[in-house]
C-alpha cells in the first residue's frame, strides 16, 4: 500500500516523521496520515515528498512490484496514475529486482489536452529522450520552447530544469526514454524563474 511504500522508503533514507514534514512542508499529522492509509495525497502532495525522499513521484503511483521477467506483455504494463491526475505513465521497462536492475528506463505516458506534466519544471541527472506518437507536445527546457508533432522527438541533456505541455485540445500519447535509468535518482522540481 502506497502509505507502507512511504513510510518504509523514509525509514530506509532515516527520515524522521519531523524531517519530513520540514522538507515538504506538509504537517507531521498529515504525513502520518498518509503512512497510515487514513487519507489519499493529491499527486503535488506526492511530488512533495518524493524530491524530499529522493525518489522519482511515479514510483508511489501504482501497485508496481518487481519480479524476475524481462519481458513485459501489452496486458502486463504497469499503469500508474493518480485520480484528477491530468497525466497517466506506463512503464514499459522491467521494474528492477534484486537479480536485476535495468540500466534505461521507457515510460509510455498520456497527457491531457491544455495540461502540464506538473506546475514547475523537473530536473535530473539522466539524458531524456521524448518522442511523439500521437497528438502534439512542447518540451520546455529552461527559457526554449520545442514544439513536437507525432513521430517528432527531442534530447534533453541531463541536470537541465524542463516541463512538457499540451496546448492543444486533444490529449496526446508520448514516450521518454531516460540513460541512465531513474528508478532512486536525484530528481526534484526546480522553482520558476519569473
Amino acid at each position: 500500500m502506497l502509505g507502507e511504500q512511504i513510510r518504509n522508503i523514509r525509514k530506509s533514507r532515516d527520515f524522521t516523521l519531523k524531517a519530513l514534514a520540514e522538507q515538504t512542508g506538509l504537517s507531521i499529522g498529515y504525513i502520518s496520515q498518509i503512512e497510515r492509509n487514513l487519507t489519499d495525497p493529491s499527486l503535488s502532495t506526492l511530488r512533495k515528498i518524493s524530491a524530499a525522499l529522493d525518489v522519482p513521484t511515479y514510483l508511489f503511483m501504482g501497485e508496481a512490484e518487481a519480479d524476475n521477467t524481462l519481458t513485459i506483455r501489452k496486458n502486463q504494463v504497469i499503469t500508474l496514475s493518480q485520480p484528477h491526475s491530468n497525466i497517466r505513465y506506463h512503464l514499459l521497462t522491467p521494474m528492477p529486482s534484486a537479480e536485476f536492475v535495468p540500466q534505461s528506463l521507457i515510460i509510455g505516458f498520456e497527457l491531457e489536452a491544455h495540461a502540464k506534466d506538473g506546475e514547475r519544471p523537473v530536473i535530473h541527472p539522466s539524458e531524456e529522450i521524448i518522442m511523439v506518437q500521437s497528438g502534439e507536445l512542447d518540451v520546455i527546457i529552461g527559457t526554449e520552447r520545442i514544439h513536437l508533432m507525432e513521430g517528432d522527438s527531442t534530447l534533453i541533456r541531463s541536470n537541465l530544469p524542463h516541463i512538457v505541455e499540451n496546448t492543444t485540445d486533444k490529449q496526446m500519447t508520448g514516450i521518454s526514454v531516460f540513460t541512465p535509468a531513474i528508478w532512486f535518482p536525484s530528481i526534484r522540481r526546480t522553482e520558476q524563474n519569473g
